[in-house]
């Protein structure tokens, strides 16, 4: 990993903002790159605002650098998902996935949420690396999950 850059700002924002919107797009085409159709479950804009997602952006010297959040399960469940972490390849390697997720448990916390799960697939090695590291532990498939070659499944007690 390179150096961390102190100059990254993490903030919630919507997941429609037209910067968010982009990272969104650009995340759902690496994917795309990677993965077939049948095995990319990130929600598109329309799905997060939905699901009332709470979103984050980080920006480095204004620049969109990398998204994610979360969707709670179900109204007070002490449960939620973590969703389209993203960090735009010109970005990665300073730590700001680590500041997003950081943001994220964070928020998710003070809504009294105790477990996050997340899906992520075996091509993703820094994802993995960066959620082993932060406390994630693989376990099944959850929700409406089904097991899959290419899935990981993983969570973390808050």
């Amino acid at each position: 990993m390179n150096a961390a850059i102190d100059d990254v700002r993490v903030a919630p924002c919507r997941p429609d903002t037209p910067e968010a919107a982009a990272l969104i797009a650009r995340a759902e085409a690496e994917l795309a790159e990677r993965y077939p159709a049948e095995h990319r479950h990130g929600l598109a804009v329309e799905g997060l605002l939905a699901q009332d997602a709470r979103f984050f952006l980080a920006t480095h010297e204004d620049d969109p650098a990398g998204c994610g959040g979360y969707v709670v399960f179900a109204p007070a469940a002490a449960a939620a998902e973590l969703k389209r972490m993203y960090v735009a390849p010109r970005h990665r390697g300073h730590g700001i996935a680590r500041r997003i997720l950081d943001a994220i448990e964070t928020a998710a916390k003070a809504e009294a949420v105790t477990t996050l799960y997340l899906e992520t697939g075996t091509l993703q090695a820094e994802a993995m690396a960066l959620y082993r590291t932060a406390g994630y532990r693989v376990r099944g498939p959850f929700g409406t999950y089904q097991e899959s070659p290419v899935s990981v499944f993983m969570e973390k007690n808050l």
